[in-house]
């Protein structure tokens, strides 16, 4: 599906990475302080999933907003200056 065909179908008929796409775009809106991205990327195959990190860290900088993206990918993690595991903000709250 092209971009144009995307624009006028209703959500349902677009693909998982798709959605997840629209649902990044719509959290950006208005310039939030905090955007909280719940496996973004799981559904992008590796060319998506670059690029998308870098229009998404490119958008967080120009907004001045604080992204805290939760992965189970471990091969993303370089894209990150600080990564905190499960167990470590576990650790955290107890």
């Amino acid at each position: 599906m092209n971009e144009q065909q995307a624009e006028k179908s209703p959500v349902i008929e677009l693909s998982v990475g798709q959605q997840q796409r629209v649902a990044a775009a719509r959290a950006l809106i208005g310039s939030p302080e905090l955007i909280i991205a719940d496996e973004p990327t799981s559904a992008l195959d590796t060319n998506l999933r670059h690029s998308f990190l870098e229009l998404l860290f490119g958008e967080c900088k120009k907004s001045g907003s604080t992204l805290l993206f939760v992965s189970h990918d471990s091969t993303l993690s370089g894209n990150f200056k600080r990564e905190a595991s499960m167990d470590e903000l576990n650790n955290i709250i107890n």
